[in-house]
């Protein structure tokens, strides 16, 4: 994608690359709060179990959920290039030597 000029970007690429921002900002925001409440909270109970291992149980699932999402995206909305294709090596070793 960085050898195509910005012209040649289609509109539901440029949507996606702005979804895939905030996705991206929401992931750093996830892991990082994840972290602070797991840090800040851990003399606090909810259902028998501290706030800090329900922050675990609900940020490590939406952290890959979110990555997830973003590779998806990133393989259904910016197509390779024919020369990306045409590059790609499908068997690097043949026979060794």
């Amino acid at each position: 994608m960085a050898e195509r000029a910005l012209g040649e970007i289609s509109d539901e690429e440029e949507i996606w690359l702005t979804i895939r921002s905030v996705l991206t900002v929401t992931r750093v925001a996830v892991l990082l709060g994840t972290i602070i409440v797991s840090e800040f909270f851990e003399q606090y109970y909810i259902l028998d179990l501290t706030v800090a291992i329900w922050s675990l149980i609900v940020g490590i699932p939406l952290f890959f959920l979110i990555s997830v999402l973003i590779l998806w995206g990133n393989k259904a909305f910016i197509p390779a290039s024919t020369q990306e294709q045409v590059s790609t090596i499908l068997r690097p070793i043949l026979e060794r030597t």
